[in-house]
């Protein structure tokens, strides 16, 4: 169905299937409105805003020269394809991967357990970039833990009446994770070039409206969590769908040598790089099984609110104080829209007809006011750190491996996998003495 109703309770609630509908729905911002639930939901339940602060974020968030708007707006801007802002926290967060891949299996096979090296890499690499040498994690690195234990309780913290009885371990670190986010905003570590501008906008926005340290050291993780809880997931689904099909990863890794550039230093060292604007353009396979994999595992659901009775199509009527649900998962999953394969995994999907499906159908990112500002920076993170790693190692297994399954009762933004991959890594005979450096157009 395009448009069915539910009730919860006293609540009228619309979900909405049909990517027409929600085209409609994008465009009517100002009527149809994410920013309620969303902060309260997320800044209040997830990050535990004060009242007071939650309370500015949510007053008149669609008008010019409201904190809302305005945070929202300088983050669009900062993070579009192109800015500079973007362009330097992607440079310097690779660069860090880059270093890390240079000593990966450098003097023999290693193995690794996949999503949890990825966690590891992705999350002390985004620190660095975005909050600079003296970000909280390089501080204590047992907050890498307390981070992920935060994140397997987003459920529990979210949706549970009493969410420090049940998720207590994620509200625990939680605390500890905004607690180093205190410190590091305490220590002016805010106003160094060393951290990107995104931070210091951000704190110079904060500031413009009194907000104090509390507020800081909360968005600052809401932030930081933002760049991770998707691309990490979504970097490991695509890494393995490619090397659990040994035809797919032979043409990734043809169209990955195509492009790849190497340049010798004056003391003889080799250097490898891949431009990520050229994999965008010349590397249609793998950007494919990117997409593919958004689809397959893209599981976010966007809730608005309706401010006043709207019609969409001429034909379905949303009452005023009602709310919207889109959900991803329905959608990406619907034979209607993609065809009577939707339910399997196809590399090829967006590479052989990328143009059939009406773009309201990818829901990964949202859309309308839900549209995720860091798509980008995630999306250009997520294909370098595959293009590097499927181009440096041989990928093994050191039994007959038992593919990740799909946790289908934790569904989030992105669905998460039951299971890690356990993987023998050899470095390919021309990486052996070769490094990685980076570029981007």
């Amino acid at each position: 169905m395009p448009i069915f109703t539910l009730f919860l309770g006293f609540q009228k609630v619309y979900v909405v299937n049909s990517p027409a509908l929600i085209s409609q729905i994008n465009r009517r911002q100002k009527v149809i409105d994410s920013n309620p639930p969303f902060l309260t939901i997320v800044m209040g339940k997830l990050f535990d805003f004060h009242k007071d602060d939650l309370a500015e974020l949510l007053r008149n968030p669609n008008e010019m020269g409201s904190l809302r708007r305005e945070t929202r707006g300088l983050e669009h801007s900062l993070l579009e394809r192109g800015a500079a802002p973007l362009h330097e926290i992607f440079t310097a967060m690779i660069q860090e991967v880059a270093t890390r891949l240079n000593t990966l299996a450098s003097k023999g096979p290693v193995t690794i357990k996949l999503e949890c090296w990825l966690r590891e890499t992705i999350t002390m690499c985004t620190a660095q970039a975005v909050f600079g040498p003296h970000n909280p994690f390089a501080q204590n690195h047992s907050l890498l833990d307390d981070f992920w234990q935060f994140e397997s309780g987003i459920k529990g913290l979210t949706m549970g009446i009493f969410p420090t009885l049940t998720a207590s371990g994620a509200a625990r670190a939680r605390h500890r994770l905004v607690q180093a986010f205190h410190r590091f905003v305490q220590g002016h570590f805010i106003e160094s070039e060393e951290t990107c501008e995104l931070v210091r906008q951000i704190g110079e926005v904060a500031h413009r409206h009194n907000r104090g340290t509390d507020y800081l050291a909360r968005y600052y993780f809401g932030v930081f969590s933002a760049f991770l809880l998707n691309t990490v997931p979504v970097t490991f689904w695509t890494i393995s769908h490619i090397i659990k099909n040994p035809d797919l990863l032979a043409r990734i890794r043809t169209e990955l040598e195509d492009v790849a550039r190497e340049s010798v230093k004056a003391d003889g060292i080799r250097m490898r790089m891949l431009d990520i604007s050229t994999i965008r353009e010349r590397c249609p396979l793998l950007l494919s099984t990117f997409h593919e994999t958004l689809r397959y595992v893209g599981a976010s659901t966007s809730t608005l609110v309706v401010h006043e009775d709207v019609w969409l199509d001429d034909t379905y009527l949303l009452t005023k104080g009602s709310l919207v649900q889109i959900p991803a998962t329905a959608i990406h999953s619907d034979p209607n829209i993609w065809g009577p394969d939707a339910e399997i995994f196809d590399p090829e999907r967006f590479h052989v007809a990328p143009n059939k499906v009406h773009p309201s159908a990818n829901r990964t990112f949202g859309g309308g006011n839900t549209l995720c500002p860091g798509r980008h920076l995630a999306s250009d993170e997520v294909l370098e750190v595959t293009a590097m790693f499927l181009s440096t190692f041989n990928v093994g297994f050191e039994a007959e491996p038992s593919w990740p399954r799909r946790d289908e009762t934790n569904m989030l933004s992105v669905i998460k996998p039951r299971d890690d991959l356990s993987l023998k890594l050899t470095r390919y005979p021309n990486m052996e003495k070769v490094l990685w450096g980076f570029e981007t157009s």
